[in-house]
């Protein structure tokens, strides 16, 4: 079994009207901080193709607390810190696991439960268990508000195995196994030594200029072979948190058919697969071929 930790504490982001900011008006991304974004005036707005940034989301006014990064925290563009952070633990857990497929089933339970101040609509304590084919199974838990660490770490993965169990944290740099019988007080194995507290979250799990700079060389390149990572892994990790979401808001364990990329048996499910396009931003339903797409 692995599990996956969120563990990150946000304050509330609270609630403003809709429309531009007022000139020299100011803003931060939660009512506690003292690091201010830009004023989102109409000055700012003028040179903002807000028709672009919305994309196949549906039409509405703009709002500062659904713009930048705050946006993460609402339906229409974003799923929580399960989706956000997330990834990053799910692609470990994957890797740890071996599993290069999707589980057969989903359940996912949690709510807000933050301040009412807020307009935040994703959870922000969240549970979402995963069984896959042959019965192992993953865990992921999002914990926005007070809690403590698990297994040394707060962000990061903890592995359950035959022969002891490990822990691994967002840098990539610090992780520490456990070995010996079941039952008998853990001995520590093989790890990376003492743990650095002033490690840089950047490594193993979440180094994304990496990323970037390397998905933007494959393009230039126009050759999927130049990623360090193929682009399949990450539908694979990126697929879990939409499926515990999509088990959250119905309510409902749900049972996933990876072949074909339904659920089973649950409409509802299967209509938050995707989405209703806006209209200009839909999706084709056919594509070209990959021979005929490479030229």
């Amino acid at each position: 079994m692995a599990r996956g930790l969120c563990f990150k504490p946000r304050p509330s982001i609270g609630k403003y009207p809709d429309g531009p900011m007022a000139p020299g008006e100011k803003y931060a991304l939660t009512v506690t901080s003292t690091s201010y974004e830009p004023t989102y005036d109409e000055q700012y707005l003028s040179k903002v193709d807000y028709d672009m940034w919305l994309g196949p989301a549906p039409k509405r006014t703009f709002n500062r607390n659904r713009f930048h990064y705050n946006w993460h925290w609402h339906w229409d563009y974003g799923n929580g810190d399960t989706g956000n952070q997330g990834p990053h633990q799910f692609d470990i857990a994957r890797w740890g696991l071996g599993k290069q497929e999707h589980p057969v089933k989903i359940s996912s339970m949690g709510g807000y439960f933050g301040p009412k101040d807020s307009s935040q609509e994703t959870p922000d304590m969240q549970t979402a268990l995963y069984e896959y084919a042959d019965g192992t199974i993953m865990e992921f838990g999002t914990r926005g508000e007070h809690t403590p660490d698990e297994g040394s770490v707060r962000i990061g993965n903890i592995f359950f195995g035959s022969k002891g169990w490990l822990w691994i944290d967002e840098t990539g740099r610090n992780w520490q196994s456990y070995i010996g019988p079941v039952g008998d007080k853990n001995e520590k194995g093989p790890g990376s030594g003492t743990k650095d507290p002033n490690a840089e979250p950047v490594g193993l799990t979440t180094e994304e200029g990496g990323h970037y700079g390397n998905f933007i060389a494959a393009i230039r390149a126009n050759d999927y072979k130049v990623l360090t990572c193929d682009i399949l892994e990450g539908h694979l990790s990126s697929a879990l948190p939409h499926l515990a979401n999509i088990s959250y808001r119905v309510g409902d364990t749900i049972m996933f058919d990876g072949k074909t990329e339904t659920v089973k048996d649950n409409k509802k499910a299967n209509e938050l697969l995707t989405r209703e396009y806006r209209k200009g931003f839909e999706i084709p339903k056919s594509f070209p071929s990959t021979a005929t797409a490479s030229r």
